[in-house]
């Protein structure tokens, strides 16, 4: 399955339509499909998934920020490495099909 790609028409949400959905939606409500108003939601198992590469990431450029001396080059160089890493990161969550359909 596609990332960020609707289960029943393939109709796939740019990354912008995606992070608003991310921002403004509850994690586990169902919404209807923007092209065929049909109810999909999150894949949670890939979620999962994605959350743990999410943590990884969090880790390993912590780990890299306290064995470095800390200057604010390295502070801001680190900080959009993480937010940019994350944002990466998220854009392979995937959507499924609402069960009862």
């Amino acid at each position: 399955m596609k990332a960020r790609t609707c289960p029943h028409c393939n109709y796939q949400y740019s990354k912008i339509e995606y992070f608003k959905l991310q921002f403004m939606k509850f994690t586990f409500s169902d919404w209807k499909c923007k092209n065929c108003k049909r109810e999909i939601s999150y894949n949670f198992k890939r979620r999962a998934l994605v959350a743990l590469f999410s943590g990884f990431w969090f880790i390993l450029l912590n780990y890299i920020k306290s064995s470095l001396e800390m200057t604010p080059l390295i502070w801001v160089v680190l900080l959009v490495s993480l937010v940019f890493g994350q944002g990466l990161i998220f854009t392979f969550e995937a959507f499924k099909k609402v069960d009862g359909e």
